[in-house]
């Protein structure tokens, strides 16, 4: 099979009584990982509007399921996998996941959101990245919303995502860093730290991780910007 990418109209992969629903909504992958995706719409009334969903790799491996919401927005996946993500849109949204990331279970909301997960990421399981607030939180002396407004994760390159771990809106992870088993994050992580606990907090500076437990590959020393032995 070719490694092409090839265009189905996301209307026609959606039960018939919701493809009105569904307006000018694509996804583009291999045709050999098409099989591997599968798009769902939840029982709510809105038009969804331009999705875009683009899976680059041909030996894509694992499960992605794309629950679209009303509204518009585009997802991204340049990674092989495997993946077993369970990714949900709501109103505008984006989610960017980069090569060489796995992911062994995650459920990923984005609603109202910017999502950007960087390359050569570990994922555990039962993982949740809640992007934004889905229900509203309003003053009852003004009568306004506290809890509005476009929000954004970034997740940067070589980062190992712990066992049940929640992540939540507004917050960036940097590069090598490790979010530990059971961690609720809301607050930024910098480079090369180890945060745990509820919430996160930092407990380790100056570290880092690598897939096998004798230390880093090639790859991964290039990655991290860390010289080769004998350099």
């Amino acid at each position: 099979m070719s490694s092409e990418l090839v265009e189905r109209d996301i209307a026609g992969l959606v039960p018939p009584e919701q493809r009105d629903l569904f307006e000018d909504c694509t996804l583009q992958a291999p045709e050999r990982a098409l099989d591997k995706i599968s798009v769902l719409s939840p029982p709510v009334p809105g038009l969804r509007r331009g999705y875009r969903i683009v899976v680059t790799e041909p030996n894509f491996a694992g499960r992605l399921r794309v629950t679209l919401g009303p509204g518009t927005g585009s997802v991204r996946l340049d990674t092989r996998g495997p993946v077993n993500l369970d990714l949900r849109m709501w109103r505008e949204g984006t989610v960017q996941i980069g090569a060489g990331t796995t992911i062994n279970q995650a459920r990923i909301v984005c609603d109202e959101a910017d999502i950007v997960v960087g390359k050569d990421g570990l994922w555990s399981d039962e993982i949740l990245v809640q992007s934004n607030d889905q229900h509203g939180i309003i003053d009852l002396e003004t009568m306004q919303i506290c809890n509005g407004g476009r929000r954004k994760i970034t997740i940067g390159d070589h980062v190992w995502i712990g066992r049940r771990t929640m992540i939540m809106p507004d917050v960036s992870i940097g590069k090598g860093a490790i979010l530990a088993a059971g961690a609720v994050l809301t607050s930024d992580m910098p480079d090369n730290t180890i945060f745990a606990g509820v919430p996160a907090r930092p407990i380790r500076e100056k570290v880092s991780w690598s897939r096998s437990p004798r230390g880093f590959s090639t790859a991964e020393r290039k990655l991290m910007d860390i010289p080769q032995d004998g350099e």
